[in-house]
């Protein structure tokens, strides 16, 4: 199952594509705001029923990768765990989320989508506010990365939402 907008596909991954995640995952653009994985736990995860591993490809290049999770959650609350794309500040992330926003509510049936971002990545949290996630609270010391407690930002979007976010800039 895929999606698109604009030159953009969003689509499932395949098992040959995990070294280029990996590969994002360290880019010293990305590495700072998320939590990287190892082989072993992108492996486990791409078993996981309910999780999603989708990539994130433009012009037939992987440009990106989104991890889902909470598939089968009960209350339809999806997680939107990871989205890196390459290289930032394209405008490929504002497409990304449209996708990613599409496939959670039209494919899935959440009933909200939700995230946590670290409060020092400023270019994402602008991001999902123009992609109409809302701040819910601040998880204090949350994370502890080298040494150092993170506070992270719980940020969603409803369903009922959805309509009133303007599309972004397409890419095409």
């Amino acid at each position: 199952m895929s999606d698109t907008v604009g030159r953009m596909l969003l689509r499932e991954m395949h098992l040959d594509e995990l070294s280029r995640v990996l590969e994002l995952e360290a880019d010293p653009d990305a590495a700072p705001f998320i939590l990287r994985w190892s082989d072993g736990d992108h492996r486990r995860s791409l078993s996981d029923p309910d999780e999603a591993h989708l990539t994130l490809e433009q012009d037939g290049q992987m440009v990106g990768f989104v991890l889902l999770a909470g598939l089968r959650s009960p209350d339809h609350n999806i997680e939107l765990r990871r989205i890196v794309v390459s290289p930032p500040g394209c405008g490929l992330g504002a497409v990304a989320l449209e996708l990613v926003i599409a496939r959670a509510f039209e494919q899935l049936h959440a009933h909200r989508l939700w995230l946590d971002v670290k409060t020092n990545n400023d270019r994402a949290q602008r991001a999902y506010r123009r992609a109409g996630f809302v701040q819910e609270g601040v998880l204090r010391d949350a994370r502890l990365t080298d040494g150092i407690y993170e506070s992270l930002i719980v940020m969603s979007i409803l369903e009922a939402e959805r309509s009133k976010v303007r599309p972004s800039r397409r890419l095409t």
